[in-house]
């Protein structure tokens, strides 16, 4: 059954909002709107909740050559700038019902 979607305005902590992002991006969702509507979806249906696993325990693999992580630093660090050599892509969607500007109003008159 499809239900009507409502505007919300809703007020997130930053390290809250830099986590939806991505979780929106690496779940292929198109807004961050739809990435909180489904997680919300998710957690209602009973797919996430208090009852989830929250632990990481079994899930970090410690190099044998670094049990004591002397060297995660310097890992950590170039990964990081890996990462921000890779390139980023960013697109503006236009405002909708906005006003055409450009080519497709030239000549066109007003009235």
């Amino acid at each position: 059954m499809f239900m009507p979607k409502k505007p919300l305005s809703v007020t997130l902590d930053e390290g809250n909002l830099l986590w939806l992002h991505g979780r929106a991006a690496s779940t292929k969702r198109r807004s961050l709107s739809e990435a909180l509507d489904a997680l919300i979806t998710a957690a209602r249906t009973g797919g996430v909740g208090a009852d989830a696993v929250r632990s990481v325990l079994g899930t970090v693999d410690i190099a044998e050559d670094d049990p004591d992580l002397q060297f995660a630093d310097g890992y950590i660090t170039a990964a990081f700038t890996a990462s921000l050599d890779r390139p980023f892509i960013a697109r503006e969607r236009p405002p909708a019902g906005g006003r055409k500007t450009g080519a497709s109003t030239k000549g066109k008159s007003r009235g």
